[in-house]
């Protein structure tokens, strides 16, 4: 089983920059994320569409199942090509869909998913070296995983 700890850390009006941690060795890398807004796994569907702003709004806190899926979006991209296309999506989130673990490095790559890079105070709302973010991420842990039929699951806290 692999278990990924999503910590939220820097907030803006425009972004969320988190760390993204493995129980078993510590940090993987950032994130850049939509604005969290506070929503919760454990709120209803109506409060979570009250307070969600269309494309510009993290996904609730709370643990979830990550599965890999074809992308129709990103499926074409070189850095998907030897995956199958294939891109960690986090399932069954309350009051949203599709939302990915993939490349980009500003809010305007992101409506719900997860961008990994590097993070660089110097340049709020903004991670660089995200497709090697996402390769490493993809090849050391969630890839092998997924080769083993292991479970995977993010916690975000």
């Amino acid at each position: 089983m692999v278990k990924m700890t999503l910590k939220r850390e820097c907030r803006s009006g425009r972004s969320t920059i988190s760390t993204l941690l493995l129980e078993e060795c510590g940090k993987l890398c950032d994130i850049l994320e939509p604005v969290d807004r506070g929503l919760r796994k454990d709120m209803s569907l109506a409060e979570i569409k009250k307070l969600k702003v269309a494309g510009s709004t993290a996904i609730p806190s709370g643990e979830y199942e990550v599965k890999l899926v074809v992308s129709p979006a990103f499926k074409d991209k070189y850095y998907a090509k030897k995956y199958g296309g294939r891109f960690p999506c986090i399932m069954d989130v309350p009051g949203f869909s599709g939302v990915l673990i993939h490349p980009g490095n500003s809010p305007k790559d992101t409506k719900a998913c997860l961008l990994p890079g590097v993070y660089d105070a110097g340049r709020p709302d903004y991670v660089r070296d995200s497709v090697m973010a996402f390769q490493d991420l993809m090849d050391f842990y969630i890839w092998p995983a997924f080769l083993r039929n292991d479970k995977i699951t993010l916690k975000i806290e």
